[in-house]
Formats: C-alpha cells, structure tokens, sequence
C-alpha cells in the first residue's frame, strides 16, 4: 500500500502522483483542500482519506473505493459512472451532482443541491445515503436512482426548501418528520414502513455498518417515498405542447 503525506506537495504534484502510482491501495493523509483525488478514475483501486478533500473528490470516476476519515468539500462523486464513496463527516455542495452509477454514503449533512441531474440507465442506479439532513434542492431535476435521507444527529430540517423541483424520476425516502412546505408541488408523499422498506433496507443495513448506528434505531421512524407526479413538469411552458 502506498501512503501519502499531502502537504509535501502542491495541488498538481499531488494529482499527477495519484494517477501514475500502480498500488491498489493507497492511503492520504493531511488532506487540507486539495481538489480532483481520483477525478477521472477509471479502476478498482482502494484511496483512504485522511482529512478535507477539496472539490469534486471522485469527479466522473468509474470504479474506485474511497473512505473519507474527516469532511468533504463540494461536487463529492460528481458525474460518477459507479464505485463506491464514504465520507465519515459532511459535505458541501452539488454532492451527487448528475450521478450516472455507484454509491455515496454520508455519515452527516450534505448541503445544498444534492443528487440533482441524477440519472439511472439500465443496470446502472445510483443511491446517496446521507445520515443528517440536507439543504435546498436536494433532488432538483433528478432523473433515477436513490436518494435516502435519516435526519440522525442534525440540527438543521431534514430537508430544505424546494425538495425534488423538477423531479421527473427515482425515489427520495424521508426519514422522520419534515416539513411538507419544502418539498415541491410536483411529489407525491407516500409514507411507508415494513415490507416497504425492501427497497432501502440494505442501504440502511450497510449505512448502520459503515458508521457504526444500530440500524434497530434507524427503523423506529416512519419513511415517507417522495414520487413524481408528473415526469414532464414544465412541458406546458414550452410552445406548441400538446396535452
């Protein structure tokens, strides 16, 4: 295994080092902002964070698994095709951003526009798990795959304003009590519990073992399924639409 001590070298040392070291597994430390770690990857490789990865950690990666011991910073799994991403804090920003495949799983918050423009295609379906809450627009234009929502441990509302605008597909599941106000006019709010739950159930199974949550904890809340209504929300602004 290779390890990494970030701070010896600059922003673009650090990303040509990345890419050119033939070790599976690699390991970071001192992770202070640096952006693009395992932009563009398209391997089976195993990266440990150590600290605060900068923008888009991940950004169109096809494959690789990464652990983040610390937070992360904005555009996490941007445009990912798959592999599989675990942040052992929060993030920033357009986390998920037009996610095609694979998994993020957030142990606490995630900020504003999570998961938007993402998209499934044939066996392809992303999911984002996020342990806390997550801010406005989460879901905005989403097309497929899986957004779950636990609200454990947060100060904030589970979801912030204007939640799933734009939807035309995939599911976002709810857990607890939110506030209705700030999801759009466009989803139906279904709650749901049981076998219901087959769905999600690994998801929240594997979120329990990553951070270590007892998952009989994460069951004792109502899940409530945000669906679209309408897959072509806006069609009727458009010239020449016909109903």
């Amino acid at each position: 295994m290779a390890v990494i001590n970030a701070g010896e070298y600059s922003q673009q040392e650090l990303i040509k080092m990345l890419d050119n070291i033939s070790d599976e597994e690699i390991e970071i430390n001192g992770l202070c902002g640096q952006r693009y770690v395992a932009c563009g990857w398209q391997n089976q490789k195993r990266l440990t964070l150590h600290g605060v990865p900068g923008n888009n950690l991940a950004a169109f990666a096809d494959g690789p698994k990464i652990t983040v011991y610390g937070n992360a910073q904005e555009g996490v799994g941007n445009t990912m095709s798959s592999g599989h991403i675990q942040v052992h804090g929060r993030v920033g920003d357009i986390a998920g951003y037009g996610m095609r495949g694979g998994e993020l799983f957030i142990k606490e918050d995630a900020g504003y526009r999570l998961g938007i423009h993402m998209k499934a295609y044939q066996d392809h379906k992303p999911v984002i798990v996020v342990g806390g809450s997550v801010g406005a627009f989460a879901g905005e234009y989403m097309a497929g795959g899986t957004i779950i929502v636990l609200g454990l441990n947060t100060l904030h509302p589970l979801a912030g304003p204007y939640c799933g605008t734009g939807m035309y597909g995939g599911e976002i599941y709810l857990r607890g009590e939110y506030q209705s106000k700030n999801i759009a006019s466009n989803i139906d709010q279904v709650m749901i519990s049981g076998k219901e739950l087959d769905n999600i159930i690994d998801y929240l199974h594997r979120y329990s073992i990553y951070f270590k949550y007892p998952l009989e904890k994460i069951l004792d809340e109502q899940f409530t399924r945000l669906t679209v209504q309408n897959a072509r929300p806006f069609a009727g602004l458009y010239a020449g639409f016909v109903s």
